[in-house]
C-alpha cells in the first residue's frame, strides 16, 4: 500500500505533464498562431523583465546560470542515489526512478518551449520581406554572388583603416549584450556566441578575430528578437548590414556571407566530379580578393586551425541533432541556407538587365 500512493500521484503529475506537451504539440501546428500568440506576446513579456534582470548584472551571468544547474543536477543526482542505496536491488525503486526521470525531461521541454522553443515554430520571416525563396540554388547562382560580394568586400576594405579592425571593441549600449565569462568553452562545444533563454543575454566570445565579431552580434540579436532559426538569424544580421551606415559591419556581414557563398560552390563543383572547376574557383577567388581582404580571412583561419583539435568529440553531431529536433531540417547546415535567402533578397533588387551571368 506505501507503494501506491506515491506511485499514483507521480502517474497523475505524468498525465498532467503529457496533456500540457500534447498543447504545445497542437499549437505548434499552427504557425500563425505561435507568431500571434506566443512570439509576440508572450515571449515579448518573459524576455524583457529577464534582460532588465540580467542586464543589472556587468557579468554574462547566463554562463554562471549554466555551471550551476549543471551543478544541482550533478549533486541532486548523487543525492538521490545515496538516499536510496539500500533500495537499489528493489524493481519499486526503478520504477520510481523512471518516473522521476520522466517527470524532469517533461518539465525541462515545457520550460524550453515556455521562453524559447515555440520561436522555432512561427512561421519565417520571407512574407514581411517580400522574398521568394527557392528550395535550392544553381552553381552559376552562387558563384555569380561569390563575385559580386568580393567586389563589395574589396570596397568596403578601403572604407575601413586597419586599427579599427585591430582595435573593435564589444561595448554595447543594450545591457543584455555581454562577453563570455568562459570563452574556452567555445573551442569545446563548436560555438562563437549564444543567446541565453534564461536570462535573455546574448553572450559573445571576445578572444573572436575581429572581423567575425559584428556579424555574430547582429545574429544574436535576432535571436534576442524572437528569430530562433539559425538560417533566419543569419539572415536578419544580413538584414541589418544593409541598412546600416557601419562599414565594418558591412564588411563583417560581407565576410561571412561570402564564406558561405564559396563553400556553396565549391561543394557542387564537388558533387558534379569537376575538381578542376572546384581549384579554378579557389584560384579565381583568391585572384581577386584584394590582399587586405586576404589577410583578414587569414587570421579567421588561423583562429580556427589553432583549435580544431580542442572541440569535444561527438558536440557537433549533439547540436547538430538539437537543431533537427527544433524543426530546422538541415541540422549544422542550417547557417549555410542562408544564401538562398540572400539569392531572393538580391533578386527583389535586380532585373533581367542585372541578373546573374558568368
Amino acid at each position: 500500500m506505501q507503494f501506491i500512493g506515491p506511485f499514483r500521484a507521480k502517474v497523475i503529475q505524468i498525465i498532467g505533464l503529457l496533456a500540457a506537451i500534447l498543447m504545445v504539440q497542437w499549437l505548434i501546428s499552427f504557425p500563425e498562431l505561435v507568431q500571434r500568440i506566443y512570439t509576440q506576446r508572450v515571449f515579448v513579456w518573459i524576455t524583457k523583465p529577464l534582460r532588465w534582470i540580467s542586464g543589472s548584472f556587468h557579468l554574462a551571468i547566463g554562463e554562471l546560470v549554466y555551471m550551476i544547474i549543471i551543478i544541482i543536477l550533478i549533486i541532486n543526482t548523487l543525492k538521490y542515489f545515496i538516499s536510496n542505496k539500500y533500495s537499489i536491488k528493489n524493481s519499486q525503486f526503478w520504477v520510481f526512478m523512471l518516473l522521476d526521470f520522466g517527470i524532469i525531461l517533461a518539465k525541462i521541454y515545457l520550460w524550453f518551449m515556455l521562453i524559447w522553443g515555440l520561436n522555432y515554430y512561427q512561421p519565417d520571416p520571407s512574407e514581411t520581406f517580400h522574398l521568394k525563396v527557392k528550395d535550392s540554388y544553381s552553381l552559376a547562382e552562387v558563384d555569380s554572388l561569390s563575385i559580386q560580394l568580393i567586389r563589395e568586400m574589396n570596397q568596403s576594405r578601403l572604407q575601413i583603416a586597419d586599427s579599427q579592425i585591430d582595435q573593435y571593441y564589444l561595448v554595447q549600449s543594450s545591457p543584455s549584450i555581454k562577453k563570455a565569462l568562459f570563452p574556452s568553452w567555445g573551442d569545446k562545444l563548436g560555438y562563437l556566441a549564444f543567446y541565453q533563454p534564461i536570462t535573455g543575454e546574448a553572450i559573445i566570445r571576445d578572444d573572436l578575430p575581429q572581423l567575425l565579431k559584428p556579424f555574430t552580434l547582429e545574429h544574436e540579436k535576432a535571436h534576442q528578437m524572437g528569430y530562433a532559426s539559425e538560417t533566419e538569424a543569419n539572415f536578419i544580421a544580413f538584414m541589418a548590414a544593409q541598412s546600416s551606415n557601419d562599414a565594418l559591419l558591412k564588411y563583417s556581414t560581407q565576410s561571412q556571407i561570402f564564406t558561405y557563398a564559396q563553400n556553396a560552390s565549391l561543394w557542387l563543383a564537388a558533387k558534379k566530379g569537376d575538381f578542376d572547376l572546384w581549384k579554378k574557383i579557389v584560384a579565381r577567388n583568391k585572384s581577386l580578393v584584394s590582399p587586405k581582404v586576404l589577410a583578414d580571412r587569414q587570421k579567421i583561419k588561423q583562429f580556427f586551425a589553432a583549435r580544431q583539435d580542442q572541440r569535444i568529440p561527438g558536440s557537433d553531431q549533439l547540436y547538430d541533432q538539437f537543431l533537427k529536433w527544433n524543426n530546422q531540417s538541415k541540422g549544422i547546415d542550417s547557417y549555410d541556407e542562408v544564401i538562398r535567402w540572400v539569392l531572393a533578397y538580391n533578386a527583389t533588387k535586380t532585373d533581367s538587365s542585372t541578373s546573374y551571368s558568368r
